[in-house]
Formats: structure tokens, C-alpha cells, sequence
């Protein structure tokens, strides 16, 4: 028999309402409907938080409630799940040179453009491999806690990251 765990809700939300508006954002590419989703899985966890046992961990729990909300509303809205690649190292600091109205032209022009390959490389990912590289590069958790939040396999979620980063690969370089 499981037990209840107590836990602040508050807590849980200043935890993790940037990581949920990021992939709300990323998903949604639309600020105002980022913020709305985002409100819409706090009150899901609010809601499901006097039901929570601890079988995992609150990240795990607060993770899957986001992406099964999240791949509800877009069925709803007609549209594919799509994702802004801000989530690596490189991605970042790509992403600050573009930015960057101080650096050399032809150093944030080839960055601007190679952030732009891999946007578009991301968007041509299927949906299953997308998820898994925004949930380890973006949000940087363990293959064990993606493998939680998406009901996979381990071992899947490991073969399916490998295959889209080969994929990303090979479609940047081209």
C-alpha cells in the first residue's frame, strides 16, 4: 500500500515553473499561449499534488504532467509538437554571438546561420526524438528520469537520444 508524500506547492512551483515555461515555450513558439499552458499544469499539479506517493522523483512527476498536458493541447490546437533549440552549451553560446551586435560579422552571421540549421534540423525531428533531446540537453536530466516522464524503457530513451543526435548531425553538416 502506497502513502501519500507531503509536499509544498509552493515549493514545487518555484522550483520548476521556469523549466515548465521553457518547454511550454519551446513547444508552443508563442509567448502568451507558453504562459497559459504553464498555468494550466500548475493547477494539474496543485490538483494531483494530495495524490503524489513519492514513487518518483517530484521532477519526474511535474515533467510528465507538463509533457502529457503539453501533447493534449497541441492535438487540440492541429499542430505538431515543435522546439526552440536553445538547450546546449553550444546552442547558448551560438546564440549569444548572433546576439552579440558587438562581435565579428562574419563570426555571428555563421552563427546566426548554423543556429538556424539546427532549429530546422530539430523541427524535421520526429516528435519521440525531439522530446528526449530537449529533455537531456535542455532541461539536463538523467536517462533514468526521462525514461520516467516519457514511460520508456531505459534503454530506449537511450538508443532514441543517440539516433537524433546522429540525425542532427548529419542534417547540420549538410
Amino acid at each position: 500500500m502506497w502513502h501519500t508524500v507531503s509536499v509544498d506547492f509552493d515549493q514545487v512551483y518555484e522550483q520548476f515553473k521556469l523549466p515548465v515555461w521553457r518547454l511550454a515555450r519551446r513547444l508552443t513558439r508563442n509567448d502568451e499561449e507558453a504562459l497559459d499552458t504553464t498555468q494550466e499544469i500548475f493547477l494539474r499539479v496543485w490538483r494531483g499534488l494530495p495524490g503524489f506517493r513519492g514513487e518518483a522523483k517530484i521532477s519526474t512527476w511535474v515533467f510528465q504532467i507538463a509533457w502529457n498536458h503539453l501533447r493534449a493541447h497541441r492535438r487540440r490546437m492541429g499542430r505538431n509538437l515543435q522546439f526552440i533549440s536553445e538547450g546546449t552549451d553550444g546552442d547558448r553560446e551560438l546564440a549569444m554571438i548572433a546576439r552579440d551586435p558587438h562581435a565579428d560579422p562574419e563570426r555571428r552571421a555563421a552563427s546566426v546561420e548554423l543556429l538556424d540549421r539546427v532549429e530546422d534540423a530539430l523541427a524535421e525531428l520526429p516528435e519521440h526524438y525531439r522530446v528526449v533531446v530537449w529533455l537531456r540537453d535542455g532541461e539536463e536530466l538523467s536517462y533514468r528520469e526521462i525514461a520516467d516522464t516519457l514511460d520508456l524503457p531505459i534503454g530506449t530513451v537511450r538508443s532514441r537520444l543517440a539516433r537524433a543526435r546522429d540525425a542532427l548531425r548529419r542534417m547540420v553538416e549538410i
